[in-house]
């Protein structure tokens, strides 16, 4: 019988999030009726790649997270995806431009999951081969803990690291010439215009310079660009955080990097540079009134911080951009700032905060919408069948 779900971890992702993500989805398929499994391969890696293969009869559906396997292979080269014949999951937490490697080559029963409609788009259009690219949202986390609004221990929290510019440039300096001046124009087409994707900046780009490619070629060259989401993304976080301080709200900043911005060394501002584990932010979010959230390369989708704060009771103050307009009432499920205008997003910022009581009414809002459409249950739910549209069968 073809019914047990096999969840990989194949890799440490950052903050340890992706072991909290296995945790949850192996909850949400249990509580479907489905028997889980969950492969760890920090250890005996290659023992346990056998052992899944030799009975991978009884896996219905494989799952892992911006996964390695598709670049393993058996000892005689045989690509381990290519021996191991179950629907294969590979569920990408970032742009499909940071995974090339491992989603360039094609198998029957490889699909990919995407957390953003962009990214989808553009895996479906660069990345043929992939037999189905699905949109899927993370699914969002329940602390272990329930506060008031007035017992929260967090006026104003910021979760996420911070590489400062001067770095990002020594790593430019590295680049050839032609790869240097294009990454330099990326950054200065997507900080002007924040609606830009990276894919469609360097289409323009191309075109200006007068140069076609292939789409095999494009997905290349993007991925050799990195850098310049790399950058916009520090950037931009670095932009809202300091027009955040403004505000002069109690401000509690956490994240490698921030310690070395002038800017945040102010009594109101308390720093945290070590960084925390995934489970320890969940709590952390949950102990905050209001959530300062930057989504710099997610165009079509939501950072799951946003889904976390909903289901928390947290008032989520993130970007206005198409999708979140669509997807979130402004000032009702959540307080939307415009990128573009850092005044506006500290004026905006200062008077939600001083109206306790239209942030109690936001966050009950959206923690209905949060408990109906967003959790890890609902995630699971839309997975199956959706995706596997086979359900449970006998083989």
């Amino acid at each position: 019988m073809k019914d047990t779900v096999l969840l990989f971890e194949s890799r440490d992702l950052c903050y340890e999030s992706n072991r909290y993500f296995i945790k949850c989805l192996k909850q949400a398929f249990e509580s479907l009726g489905y028997p889980v499994e969950v492969c760890d391969l920090s250890l005996r890696m290659e023992e346990k790649l056998e052992t899944v293969l030799a009975g991978q009869e009884k896996y219905m559906a494989a799952l892992d997270f911006n996964s390695l396997l598709p670049r393993m292979e058996l000892e005689d080269g045989t690509p381990y995806l290519e021996a191991f014949q179950v629907p294969f999951y590979n569920y990408l937490v970032d742009h499909p431009l940071y995974h090339h490697v491992g989603i360039r080559c094609g198998f029957s029963h490889y699909s990919v999951i995407c957390i953003d409609t962009c990214h989808q788009k553009y895996m479906q259009k660069y990345y043929p081969q992939i037999r189905q690219v699905y949109y899927l949202p993370l699914g969002a986390a329940e602390a272990q803990f329930e506060k008031e609004l007035e017992q929260k221990r967090f006026e104003l929290l910021f979760l996420g690291t911070y590489e400062p510019e001067a770095a990002l440039h020594e790593q430019l300096e590295d680049y050839a010439l032609p790869l240097k001046k294009e990454v330099s124009a990326l950054i200065d087409m997507m900080d002007a215009d924040h609606a830009l994707t990276q894919e469609d900046a360097l289409a323009a780009y191309l075109r200006d310079q007068g140069e076609v490619l292939t789409e095999a070629e494009f997905a290349v060259r993007l991925n050799h660009a990195y850098l310049a989401d790399k950058y916009l993304r520090n950037l931009k976080r670095k932009k809202a955080v300091i027009a955040a301080e403004k505000s002069k709200i109690p401000f509690t900043v956490i994240g490698h990097g921030w310690d070395v911005l002038d800017e945040l060394h102010h009594k109101q501002v308390t720093l945290y540079t070590g960084g925390v584990s995934y489970p320890v932010s969940i709590q952390m979010m949950a102990d905050a009134k209001i959530l300062l959230n930057t989504t710099p390369c997610f165009h079509g989708g939501l950072h799951d911080r946003v889904y976390t704060a909903m289901l928390n009771h947290t008032l989520a103050f993130t970007e206005d951009t198409p999708f979140s307009r669509n997807e979130l009432a402004d000032q009702k499920e959540a307080v939307l700032y415009n990128d573009s205008d850092l005044d506006t997003l500290t004026e905006k910022l200062a008077d939600i905060y001083k109206h306790p009581a239209e942030i109690k009414s936001i966050t009950d809002h959206a923690y209905r919408k949060a408990q109906a459409a967003y959790t890890w249950e609902h995630r699971a739910e839309t997975f199956f069948p959706a995706y596997i549209p086979i359900g449970r069968s006998s083989n």
